[in-house]
């Protein structure tokens, strides 16, 4: 396979060289990707506007001996053109941040794109950012196989939040957000969570 154009999702990008990109993409056939946007930096760049985090787009790539080259790329979907406030921005990155740091290169998970997707609508309009980041780690770790049986596992998860964990899982994010939790659940759901991310 030279070349191939496929839907993604931005998961972050950094400088490279003098003017290029390394953008990090995730594509539901191709799975994770590290592409070179050359010239991206540039004033003149036909990429400007398509490369920011968490946009959805379509992407064509040219796979080559060292390096994968992003060639063409047109926007779909971008979450942040209408500027939310600084705290939905916030989260929303570090939903990338964290799903680009647990992905290993080609990783596909199913639905990733429309779990993204959801997760990144509902935090705009919700008043529990933090819930729903939470909530979407959870997703996450389940989609990757991370979520283990509490009954067989070192994590001291007690009863009740192994069924938290459970129910997060399964449900849709409108009744995820009904949860009412106190600051000492809040803090140990999170670091439950984190238990659970170190594995990546």
């Amino acid at each position: 396979m030279k070349t191939a154009t496929t839907r993604c999702i931005i998961l972050g990008h950094k400088d490279f060289g003098e003017s290029d990109k390394i953008i990090y993409l995730y594509s539901e056939e191709l799975g994770k990707i590290r592409a070179i946007a050359k010239g991206a930096r540039k004033i003149t760049s036909r990429f400007t506007g398509h490369l920011e985090t968490l946009n959805i787009c379509t992407a064509s790539l040219y796979f080559g001996p060292k390096n994968i080259i992003l060639r063409e790329i047109s926007t779909e979907k971008n979450f942040f053109k209408l500027r939310k406030s600084l705290k939905t921005i916030s989260n929303s990155l570090q939903i990338a941040e964290i799903t680009n740091h647990m992905l290993f290169e080609n990783k596909t998970l199913d639905k990733l794109i429309e779990l993204l997707e959801n997760t990144i609508n509902h935090i705009q309009t919700s008043r529990k950012k933090s819930l729903i980041k939470t909530a979407y780690l959870i997703k996450l770790s389940d989609k990757a196989g991370m979520i283990p049986d509490f009954k067989q596992t070192k994590i001291p998860t007690g009863l009740k939040y192994s069924k938290f964990f459970n129910f997060i899982k399964n449900k849709p994010y409108k009744e995820i957000e009904k949860i009412s939790l106190t600051k000492r659940e809040t803090k140990n759901i999170k670091k439950i969570t984190n238990e659970l991310l170190q594995d990546f």
